[in-house]
């Protein structure tokens, strides 16, 4: 990927920056720009990401062309206009086949990020299993709070990956990458989602989270560490935390916690208490601390493992 830094008050530096993230932006009106552009930025063909305040007052017209884009413009006097209607461009917007028209004065800051409308396609046929699916939006706003969450964790963590990070190994950008493109298919409202709240199909989960949980559960009887569930999820290990926590809501530790615990339940129900002990059964499923394990069990399920062990 290229990474740019700058900062300019050139007015065409300005419009030939915005247009690494989307093409067919276009300054129409302004004033100086004071404070100047603060720019950075990682870009390559089909994806751009980029985070930058400046200070002008100034009239704007994006144009996706062939590109989906996804923004956020915060700041006192800012009036965005999309599909002829009025947006909050504090709260992430997403942008497909119509310009959006940006008009502020002051200072604001944004943060954009631009995929290749085929990607999203073929994102999509690959997270549905639908191979004639057409991505087509239905609207500009995050369909949910929680969908909202997701994709701005999901930002933070591409940021400080593609902007912040001394380490950036291609596949550890290529991560993130991919992480972003499926938390902005997740969040926005397309024929996607739609497909997915009318439950055709069901709710798919990234695919490294899928990998990841499928090596939880096969190996959950066995020493798991994390580095071992990034590995099959072909995630960095800070990759999969942020990916894993944005999609369910837990860490993969904890998630492997609550496989072991299921795991350890339906065999207390099914075991001989003349025969099995709970520590018997907690040892095998990877709890060497009887206090801890008893502790878990009943804040998960309400009652003592001796108690399902008997009944």
């Amino acid at each position: 990927m290229e990474h740019t830094n700058i900062e300019t008050r050139d007015a065409e530096t300005v419009e030939h920056l915005w247009q690494t993230i989307v093409p067919g932006a276009r300054i129409t009106r302004a004033d100086a720009i004071q404070p100047a552009l603060a720019w950075h930025a990682a870009s390559e063909p089909g994806f751009g990401f980029c985070d930058w305040t400046i200070g002008s007052t100034m009239l704007v017209e994006s144009d996706p062309l062939d590109q989906v884009v996804v923004g956020r413009i915060a700041g006192p006097r800012v009036v965005g206009t999309y599909r002829r209607e009025r947006i909050d461009t504090a709260v992430p917007f997403m942008v497909v086949d119509r310009p959006l028209e940006i008009a502020f004065t002051g200072r604001i800051a944004g943060t954009g990020v631009s995929f290749a409308r085929t990607e999203f396609d073929e994102a999509a046929r690959r997270l549905s299993g639908d191979e004639g699916l057409r991505v087509r939006a239905t609207g500009y706003a995050p369909v949910s709070e929680q969908r909202l969450r997701y994709w701005s964790r999901t930002w933070e963590y591409t940021r400080d990956v593609l902007l912040r990070s001394p380490e950036r190994t291609p596949l550890i950008q290529q991560q993130a990458r991919t992480l972003m493109l499926e938390a902005s298919l997740m969040t926005f409202p397309t024929t996607f989602t739609d497909a997915l709240a009318a439950g055709r199909p069901s709710r798919p989960l990234p695919a490294p989270v899928r990998r990841a949980k499928a090596y939880v559960e096969a190996h959950a009887a066995e020493p798991v560490v994390l580095a071992d569930i990034a590995e099959a999820a072909r995630l960095s290990p800070r990759g999969l935390q942020y990916a894993f926590r944005a999609a369910t809501g837990r860490t993969p530790m904890q998630y492997l916690r609550r496989v072991r615990l299921d795991a350890a339940r339906a065999e207390l129900r099914s075991a001989d208490p003349s025969v099995e002990t709970v520590a018997a059964i907690a040892a095998r499923w990877g709890f060497s601390n009887l206090g801890r394990f008893a502790a878990m069990y009943r804040g998960e399920f309400g009652e003592t493992p001796s108690t399902t062990l008997r009944s």
